[in-house]
């Protein structure tokens, strides 16, 4: 940027422009950067939201992805179209993209391995929209929507350890089609009589978002009578 002189000071607005850069403001440029940004966006939020997952049975279906690792993924391929746009030829600029690297593994609180992976397949696909290759940015989003899909639908259900008490008119009695029902179930407290009414507590797994509801529901889905009232208690483990 040239020194401000005796001119500038005479037109305030010129100087101002030559400050921020607005003198050579190309519109056109700029429309074709938001543009490429928008596909960013729209491709990362595609892969970071999984809305494939709405279609897989609900007792295999995992867990919607965190709200704030599903923003993150999305604006880190907004972030890579951006940082190829700036860096342009410059290869002192492209020593950035190191930096967002580091902040990615070291800096974000990434329990799932496969969320990283896909921090980066968001920069792959920021930075092919960022330099205007679309079509690479649309093949590399859906191969990978492709994978994770096949991902989730094959993954076995994440299960948890939970103790249920289950009141109901003949535990005794009707044990054994609970027991076809909740496979591996273990028996922590039965009633020695066989009157009506009790609460039997076994401790059993279950999905990871399964809750009293959806057991109740299954329950009467396959015909389990007598059942008064589920209560779910978590096992805590304790730690050595």
């Amino acid at each position: 940027m040239p020194p401000l002189g005796f001119m500038d000071a005479i037109h305030p607005e010129a100087a101002v422009a030559s400050i921020f850069g607005f003198e050579s403001v190309d519109v056109a440029h700029f429309a074709t950067v938001f543009a490429r940004l928008l596909v960013a966006f729209a491709l990362g939020a595609a892969i970071a939201y999984r809305p494939w997952r709405a279609l897989i049975p609900s007792r295999r279906r995992p867990l919607p992805p965190a709200l704030e690792n599903a923003q993150a993924q999305t604006l880190i391929a907004v972030a890579g179209a951006l940082m190829v746009s700036v860096i342009g030829d410059n290869m002192a600029r492209a020593f950035g993209l190191v930096g967002l690297g580091a902040f990615i593994r070291f800096r974000s609180g990434i329990k799932d391995p496969r969320d990283a992976a896909v921090l980066f397949v968001m920069i792959g696909i920021g930075m092919a929209c960022g330099l205007g290759n679309v079509p690479m940015a649309l093949v590399a989003a859906g191969f990978c929507g492709v994978v994770l899909a096949l991902f989730d639908a094959t993954g076995k259900a994440r299960h948890r350890r939970i103790r249920v008490a289950i009141e109901m008119d003949r535990p005794r009695a009707d044990f054994p089609a609970l027991r076809n029902v909740l496979p591996g179930a273990r028996v922590l407290d039965m009633p020695t009589s066989t009157a009506d009414g009790g609460k039997l507590v076994v401790e059993v797994a279950i999905g990871e978002h399964d809750d009293a509801y959806s057991l109740i529901d299954l329950l009467e889905e396959q015909q389990v009578k007598g059942v008064r009232r589920v209560t779910l208690e978590e096992i805590r483990q304790n730690g050595g």
